[in-house]
């Protein structure tokens, strides 16, 4: 008599390879939106990205493709701020990443206004950069930390919280690494490949945003994994940003909008913007001095 496990699993394979039927699906219609981010930071000529959402299916991923050209975007303080549109090229991902660039570099205590007109439509928001910038106490390491993703490294933060403010944190690391470094599993795993063993600059930034709620005027630790692959003795220097409420908030609602995508056990997201009329945030950012911060490993 033959073996009545493999017998069923020739009918179940003779039954699944019958079955098969080939259905074409019609794309629903998909109207696209515009989406602006873009952060002031004292000192520093504004930078503002200006993209079309895509269907989720498209082609069109790399910011080249996803770049709205054509648009009008202005900033005013003081004086208004015309910019233009400029590219740099990331020499991790061996892509161009074009934006609209400013000339006149925003200043702490100002007001500014957003102005972004495409088509028939033009979106405004406003920021004032009044955030105090905290002072980095220490910086350490921890080569194992645990949350419900599983087991991370991570580099430790610590300042002392502005007291008798409302206030939000997000952490900032620059450092200079060559075609040999890997991203993290965020990233893909992939590493220049344009570079040819050449040096470059990178920063990157947290996903996480930290809020002070019932820590007024305390210490406050901010443990984050590293973006980019490391060895032992490799030096870089962090910062922390002190956000406005509107960027922590967006920030916040599209790291938690993230997580949802990978954890079925998390309640779905909806990202919230901070522009009517479109998807993204106009804000602002005080940035902290930095302090090096050496690999132990």
């Amino acid at each position: 008599m033959k073996n009545p496990i493999s017998l069923f699993l020739i009918i179940a394979l003779t039954v699944l390879f019958a079955c098969q039927k080939e259905i074409k699906l019609k794309p629903a219609q998909y109207d696209g939106q515009l989406s602006i981010e873009c952060i002031l930071i004292p000192g520093q000529i504004p930078q503002l990205f200006l993209q079309s959402s895509v269907p989720f299916f498209s082609p069109n991923t790399t910011p080249s493709q996803l770049f709205v050209r054509g648009a009008n975007v202005s900033i005013t303080g003081s004086f208004t701020d015309n910019l233009t549109t400029d590219s740099v090229f990331d020499k991790f991902r061996c892509r161009w990443i074009p934006f609209y660039k400013g000339a006149i570099p925003s200043q702490s205590g100002q007001t500014y206004n957003l102005s972004v007109t495409y088509g028939s439509k033009t979106y405004t928001a406003s920021t004032t950069i009044n955030q105090l910038k905290v002072s980095i106490s220490t910086t350490s390491y921890v080569a194992e930390f645990h949350d419900v993703y599983g087991a991370h490294e991570g580099v430790i933060i610590n300042f002392t919280d502005i007291a008798g403010s409302e206030n939000f944190y997000r952490y900032q690391m620059s450092r200079v690494i060559d075609s040999s470094v890997y991203g993290s599993s965020s990233l893909g795993l992939i590493h220049s490949t344009c570079t040819n063993g050449a040096f470059f600059y990178i920063r990157e930034f947290s996903r996480s945003i930290y809020f002070d709620k019932g820590l007024d005027g305390q210490s406050m630790q901010l443990v984050v994994e590293p973006a980019y692959g490391h060895s032992q003795n490799d030096t870089a220097f962090v910062f922390v940003q002190s956000l406005d409420k509107n960027s922590a908030e967006f920030y916040d609602n599209l790291d938690k909008q993230k997580l949802a995508q990978y954890n079925p056990f998390i309640e779905p997201v909806f990202l919230k913007t901070k522009i009517a009329g479109c998807i993204g945030i106009f804000g602002s950012a005080v940035v902290s001095d930095s302090l090096l911060f050496v690999y132990p490993e």
